[in-house]
């Protein structure tokens, strides 16, 4: 079944057996098995170790694949209440995960607080030995999962966010959420959901759901409370395939009869279809899974399109230098909301013209130049308008002129051979290859309409004013024509995300030369930490409504205009920590949000804090709005409160911070943001500054890229 990844927690493991539990696990269709790691004395030879079947039982890529090792509670209880924080105990189990190649080994939560160990000695020894851990398994395929005893509560997420910035958020540690059965009751589901929004942010890897937290229906089956199947549905809109499920415990569901589900290790033999007794506990969850609800978010084909770029951090086009390759150009013209709205938003200039008497007053012709035409879907968008025009119109029908300019010689190629071979394009449409600032035209081809998608994830940040200015500058368009689009906004908003901050860091050991190999000179921390990345933003969480950053518009009045800016946006207290805005790309979840801003105000401006790693960039762009007979416009945008759905040609631009930082409950977050321009370049700064809910400043980052010492722009 396609979707869930599943495994086993069963409550007995027996030792050196792995090969029959996951033998019984994968016959039921389950994923993975986890199991203890610590080798046990032979019962009959205490001087030699219990004998290990499954050694031979099971082959490299099975232990790879399908086995999680469990670190001994024991180990870790006493490695916590030492005074020396370490263990040769926990050093030898991950020693022998790694040597068998497992995916991951669970550590147990945090040990509870002792007389002989308070909490913060406990913390802070659970924090050395997670970051010791994860140091040692670095550079294998081994990951840590740590296990959190998952409640809605302030508490919870301070204690992990402690030992997680004390590791400094390592790569390789991740996080599992144990739900512990009988506690749901407690709290309401609001207070699941702000609280796993939040945790989102730390790096989710697995949920586990023990059996005696299921309820049984009238049949005997397995079976999840009202509340807790949307706290599940939440988790698998918002951690999609990259949330690991575990089924843990007891076989507590006995649909048929009290032996239906009993398997005896020693035997093959079980009940039909069930082999691990646990198969009812899976089907439920893909039952949850197929809902409309679910299957709506994770199975569309923006979201199948998607997948491949979830958290993947992708250096920001060149516009300028970069010329965009064909499989480029041709993953872009698939989107179908964007070429959509262009059309449209042509066919209302269109309109607007015919009603204001330009066409007619022209002969009814009607220039439209589009800038930057790469292979041309603009030109076949406005060529679809004017044909509505004229389908629409057929007394006053219009002449098209239409004029592509392009400067990517090898587009230029496409661009000629539609001019040749499709109908619509042969004798109306002519190219001019030229970078736009400098391309001439005669004044009788100068636009009415000029049309361009020069847009970047954080709107202006391709160049577009400095393209599109330059386009006006050299006389290409009328003085009374219009573009489209009109105009473009950016934004920026706080994003907690462990995942990309981690992959930031990771891009300090990438070669500035990737033609250079391993022999390159690497990125480094600071360059790597103060580039913008274009990401298709997934585990993370946007913790505040985006504010406005620079807004342009076009065309303009060109006289001492000046493309640099400045904004700075305050980010008031919020006790939803941004439920509803998901990881900062798709249209917010306006449910949610309500449901966030009716906690907000039970809170009080939220108790707590949240963990922000970095500021997510977007943009939102009116392409045209009618003047005349109606107040119609076509917008595009990837801003979550007017986020265009079904549109994805855009990912977020996301900034990191060099430090993840603290907004503690009822504070605000301020961020400074520059465009910075000289003779060749472009360049953001960036900085935030929290203060805490008395207004004192108690964090202040560093302005990060001064003088674009580490990224630019070239125009």
């Amino acid at each position: 079944m396609p979707g869930l990844v599943i495994g086993l927690f069963p409550d007995v493991v027996q030792h050196g057996r792995y090969d029959h539990h996951l033998s019984v696990a994968k016959a039921d269709g389950l994923s993975f098995v986890i199991g203890p790691l610590a080798q046990q004395p032979s019962p009959s030879n205490p001087g030699l170790l219990s004998p290990r079947p499954d050694l031979k039982g099971l082959s490299g890529s099975e232990w790879s694949n399908g086995i999680v090792g469990l670190i001994s509670n024991t180990a870790v209880q006493a490695c916590c209440e030492s005074t020396h924080g370490t263990s040769q105990a926990i050093s030898d189990e991950v020693e022998w995960a790694m040597h068998m190649g497992v995916p991951a080994v669970m550590f147990p939560p945090v040990p509870p607080p002792s007389s002989s160990s308070p909490p913060s000695t406990l913390l802070e020894n659970y924090a050395r030995m997670m970051n010791s851990t994860a140091l040692r398994v670095a550079g294998s395929q081994t990951g840590v999962w740590m296990s959190v005893n998952f409640t809605p509560t302030e508490g919870c997420y301070r204690e992990v966010s402690r030992v997680l910035m004390s590791c400094e958020f390592p790569s390789t540690v991740s996080l599992n959420l144990v739900f512990r059965g009988g506690e749901e009751g407690e709290y309401g589901l609001d207070e699941y959901l702000v609280h796993l929004n939040r945790m989102i942010g730390l790096g989710v890897v697995g949920i586990t759901l023990p059996t005696e937290g299921f309820l049984t229906n009238k049949k005997g089956y397995p079976t999840l409370s009202k509340k807790m199947q949307s706290v599940v549905e939440f988790v698998m809109k918002r951690g999609g395939e990259k949330i690991r499920w575990v089924l843990s415990g007891q076989k507590a569901h006995h649909p048929g009869g009290e032996d239906a589900n009993m398997v005896d290790v020693g035997s093959q033999s079980s009940s039909e279809g069930n082999h691990s007794g646990y198969l009812h506990y899976l089907q439920y969850l893909f039952h949850v899974r197929n809902r409309p609800s679910v299957v709506a978010v994770l199975d569309n084909e923006e979201a199948s399109a998607e997948r491949g770029y979830l958290d993947y951090l992708q250096a920001p086009l060149q516009p300028l230098a970069d010329n965009l390759e064909f499989m480029t150009y041709e993953t872009f013209e698939k989107d179908p909301v964007k070429y959509r709205n262009y059309e449209n938003a042509v066919l209302l200039a269109m309109e607007d013209g015919s009603h204001e008497g330009k066409w007619v007053a022209q002969g009814g012709k009607v220039n439209i130049m589009v800038v930057g035409a790469g292979r041309g879907p603009l030109v076949q968008a406005s060529l679809n308008a004017v044909k509505r025009f004229n389908d629409a119109n057929p007394i006053n029908r219009v002449t098209p002129n239409m004029l592509a300019v392009e400067k990517n010689k090898n587009a230029v190629v496409f661009l000629h051979s539609r001019c040749q071979l499709e109908e619509d394009w042969v004798g109306v449409v002519r190219v001019i290859t030229s970078d736009m600032r400098d391309a001439m035209v005669s004044e009788s081809d100068r636009a009415d309409i000029v049309v361009s998608e020069l847009l970047g994830s954080f709107g202006d940040n391709e160049l577009s004013p400095e393209c599109l200015d330059g386009a006006q500058r050299s006389g290409l368009i009328r003085s009374n024509a219009v573009s489209i689009p009109t105009d473009y906004v950016s934004f920026i908003a706080p994003l907690s995300s462990a995942k990309l901050h981690q992959e930031a860091k990771a891009q300090a050991y990438v070669s500035t030369d990737p033609g250079a190999g391993p022999m390159g000179q690497p990125f480094g921390f600071l360059r790597a930490m103060e580039t913008p990345y274009v990401v298709r933003t997934h585990s993370g969480t946007q913790t505040h409504s985006e504010k406005e950053c620079f807004k342009f518009s076009h065309p303009r009045d060109l006289d001492g205009a000046d493309n640099q800016r400045y904004a700075r946006a305050t980010f008031e207290a919020d006790g939803a920590y941004g439920l509803g805005l998901g990881s900062g790309y798709l249209r917010e979840d306006e449910g949610l949000r309500d449901v966030g801003r009716d906690v907000d105000g039970k809170m009080g401006g939220g108790e707590g804090g949240i963990v922000v790693h970095g500021l997510t960039g977007t943009f939102d762009s009116l392409l045209y709005k009618k003047r005349t007979g109606g107040k119609e416009e076509e917008r595009i945008s990837i801003a979550p409160s007017t986020f265009s759905v079904g549109m994805f040609s855009w990912f977020p631009l996301f900034f990191p911070l060099r430090e993840p930082m603290f907004l503690p409950a009822g504070g605000k977050m301020a961020v400074s943001i520059w465009r910075i321009k000289d003779d060749k370049n472009v360049w953001y700064e960036w900085a935030v500054e929290v203060e805490d809910r008395e207004g004192r400043i108690v964090g202040k980052s560093n302005i990060h890229n001064v003088n674009g010492r580490s990224y630019k722009v070239g125009l």
